[in-house]
């Protein structure tokens, strides 16, 4: 029994991490722009992981990476790419309808995993996957009355969605990779880099280098930075690990716990109002949750 909990550890402490990062790293946005954030929190980050890596003395496997180099440049094309559109789609929709949207990856990773593992899944497992991602809406306030899948914003989320799914099996490929597996940090620290050099690329084209100044001078801009770098860090290490450990669907499923955080955050730390469909949503989520990891037992059982 404590086994079984312990296994469960990593995956429900991810949407934790992941949650309390998605604050911070709000916050940032309200300091700066999206690009110079993203630029800054790659930057640090790539500081904290070269920290790691030199404990861990893994610098040296940096260089080892023959026969995989050209899948670590697309992990990176991906995490910009994800980042990319989900501002683009910010830029054009509410912020409620973006998150919710966006945890439809869910879907996609189901689908990815039938073609690429030929993963099948029981109709528990998919109704249990669709009350998760119907709570996540009500905890995210979504409009479903005013929803229109045509609507640029939401293609742009929808692209998001698919860009961070199809990056977690390249992610998971390069771990496994059969002649040349790579360790995680290595992964998370060419991923971080080459996301940076497409931030620092976009920063200057935007012309938004100097809107570091606000970082330098203003306290809680900088504080927000140092958060949003340090949960970005855990966030490579625990999700890289839960990668390379279970399935894809399922570290995606839990993931989904990662709004109901990110909204006791905010309720707790500043004040924000929460309204009777949040809790429901919550509610709704959990026994989503609840029923995947009863449903997980049953193979076991049998």
């Amino acid at each position: 029994m404590e086994s079984n909990k312990g296994k469960l550890v990593p995956l429900l402490i991810l949407p934790v991490i992941w949650g309390s990062y998605y604050v911070a790293s709000q916050k940032l946005v309200g300091y700066t722009s999206a690009f110079t954030s993203g630029l800054g929190i790659r930057l640090l980050t790539m500081i904290f992981l070269t920290v790691i890596m030199w404990r861990r003395k893994e610098i040296g496997l940096l260089l080892k990476t023959k026969g995989v180099r050209g899948r670590l440049f697309l992990i990176g094309t991906l995490g910009f790419l994800l980042d990319l559109t989900a501002f683009i789609g910010l830029s054009m929709s509410s912020a409620a309808s973006g998150t919710a949207l966006l945890k439809c990856d869910v879907l996609m990773v189901n689908i990815l995993s039938m073609i690429i593992y030929r993963q099948r899944f029981t109709w528990k497992a998919w109704a249990c996957t669709f009350v998760m991602l119907f709570g996540v809406f009500l905890v995210m306030g979504f409009d479903f009355a005013t929803f229109q899948i045509g609507d640029p914003g939401n293609i742009f989320f929808l692209l998001s969605a698919f860009f961070v799914s199809l990056n977690a099996f390249v992610i998971k490929n390069v771990q496994l990779d059969k002649y040349n597996p790579i360790c995680d940090d290595v992964v998370a620290y060419y991923n971080n880099f080459v996301t940076m050099i497409y931030f620092t690329a976009a920063s200057l084209v935007m012309g938004t280098l100097s809107q570091f100044q606000t970082v330098v001078s203003d306290p809680y801009a900088g504080l927000s930075l140092l958060l949003a770098a340090a949960g970005q860090t855990l966030v490579y290490v625990v999700y890289y690990y839960n990668l390379r450990n279970y399935p894809v669907w399922l570290v995606k499923t839990f993931l989904l716990l990662m709004p109901i955080v990110s909204t006791l955050i905010t309720f707790v730390l500043f004040g924000e109002r929460m309204v009777g469909t949040q809790y429901l949503g919550m509610a709704v989520v959990i026994a989503g949750a609840l029923g995947i990891l009863l449903e997980q037992k049953q193979p076991q059982k049998k």
